[in-house]
């Protein structure tokens, strides 16, 4: 028996070190990066008083190994990350950061490890310039997360799938990082617990069979819950001002999420839900669903985003009654099928509308002007495009790919370059559009054009009826 003991204790040795070592690091003496290179799982790496930041530091951090990274006693130290690169990148499981100050101009914490812990840390987007594209904390494929106690300033926290590999062409993905995540524990088993954004509650909600975030809210995360409901809040000034994964239904109401860094309202894969009267401004992407079922966005409104409205992977979903203002792309859509824009408008935006392999969508009742580059593109998308203004861009419309289109009844006005492009289209119909004071050519048509039919078309197209527009 007293044999056997002995075994069990020499495994317990080997298998938990008796006690770990405490690195001791500051700014004028042993460096952080240093310490991160030669530190062993169970190791405690203390701050001393100081900014940690280039050139004595090596941006990203990259934790390696399961340590407890923390503030000395008394101390206040600081990370300060240069642009375009994360502060701390997180890899090992079991990693503990605790009362730090993270400044950033790209990433805060970049987490792919399990099981992290963040306590006590404050973490800032350092500058207003870099605040396209930041993020607080990217939370990559990762569970059990717990964040207690934190403060985020003009940033928050933002939930993902694994970053992106070969297995990732076959799942909806974001942000050209990562995907936007299959296992819905991504999202669903952390802890989230006592945290400010911009001084403000970071309400987290997963679970739950019906959810009404307070309108103080901060940042929003509701993920894995029954019936989401979220009035009146405004979440601007985060990375994603709100969070919306895997849950059965989403009511978004007049909230607004301006200057967000990734996101100002993100939904995915949800069973469906509405987002009415909300807007967006100054964000990288306004409002962004993607992986979704039956949502309706009527009545919101992005403007000086990067990107506005945009669906990605989305089903049976409609836009209605919205207005993009001075945006990069207005509208986006690629990967869904069964959408419909209704309604909608876009003004002075460098693409109005981009539909990109989308499955059959139809556009009515839309106007689209002064777009800088093109009013609408329809890329490999068969669209039934019927009723709408276009007047006033630079290219009108662009059709392309070999799919058939639907054009009637539309307006072209006065459009720069040219009203209509065509390119390698396949058995399409252009009836009863008007085209009026084109300042280039109405129609430019490239390539095959698959023995489409012209019929009822008025304006400056009238002494062209009956033409066959082949290629040129």
């Amino acid at each position: 028996m007293k044999k056997i003991l002995f075994f069990l204790l020499g495994l317990a040795f080997w298998a938990f070190p008796v006690s770990a070592e405490t690195i001791t690091v500051s700014p004028e003496g042993r460096s952080l990066t240093e310490a991160l290179e030669q530190c062993a799982d169970g190791d405690v790496i203390e701050l001393a008083e100081g900014v940690y930041a280039e050139p004595g530091e090596t941006f990203p951090l990259t934790v390696k190994k399961a340590v407890t990274i923390r503030a000395a006693k008394g101390a206040s130290p600081v990370i300060d990350a240069p642009a375009f690169q994360a502060a701390v990148r997180v890899e090992a499981a079991g990693v503990t950061l605790t009362g730090l100050e993270i400044r950033m101009r790209r990433t805060g914490i970049y987490a792919v490890g399990d099981e992290l812990t963040v306590t006590d840390c404050r973490i800032v987007l350092a500058e207003e310039a870099w605040r396209t594209s930041s993020c607080g904390m990217w939370c990559g494929g990762i569970y059990r997360m717990t964040v207690k106690e934190c403060t985020f300033e003009g940033c928050g926290i933002a939930l993902a799938g694994p970053p992106l590999s070969e297995r990732s062409q076959e799942v909806p993905v974001l942000t050209g990082l990562f995907e936007v995540g299959e296992d819905e524990a991504y999202f669903t088993s952390h802890t989230i617990e006592n945290c400010t954004v911009n001084g403000k509650p970071l309400f987290y909600a997963v679970l739950q069979e019906t959810v009404e975030a307070p309108e103080d809210a901060g940042e929003v995360i509701c993920c894995g819950c029954g019936e989401v409901t979220v009035r009146n809040a405004d979440v601007s000034d985060c990375s994603m001002g709100m969070v919306l994964a895997y849950n059965d239904w989403v009511t978004v109401e007049k909230c607004k999420a301006d200057r967000c860094g990734v996101f100002g309202i993100y939904a995915a894969k949800c069973g469906g839900g509405v987002l009415r009267e909300c807007t967006s401004a100054g964000t990288n992407h306004g409002m962004d669903l993607r992986a979704s079922k039956n949502f309706a966005l009527i009545d919101c409104e992005a403007s000086d985003c990067d990107q506005g409205l945009f669906f990605s992977h989305m089903e049976d979903s409609v836009m209605e009654g919205c207005v993009v203002r001075r945006t990069g792309q207005g509208y986006f859509l690629a990967g869904g099928a069964g959408n419909a824009l209704w309604d909608c408008t876009a003004e002075d935006c460098e693409n109005g509308f981009n539909l990109q392999k989308e499955g059959e969508t139809l556009m009515a009742g839309c106007m689209v002007t002064g777009c800088t580059v093109c009013g609408v593109r329809l890329d490999w998308t068969p669209t039934v495009f019927s009723g709408n203004r276009i007047a006033g861009n630079w290219v009108g419309v662009m059709c392309y790919g070999e799919v058939a289109f639907e054009v009637s009844g539309n307006v072209f006005e006065e459009n720069e370059s040219c009203a209509l492009y065509l390119r390698d289209i396949a058995y399409s119909r252009f009836c009863g559009n008007t085209f009026t004071g084109d300042n280039g050519s109405n129609v430019q048509a490239v390539g095959t054009m698959s023995g489409s039919l012209w019929a009822g078309n008025a304006g400056d197209m009238a002494a062209a009826e009956g033409a066959p527009w082949a290629a040129e």
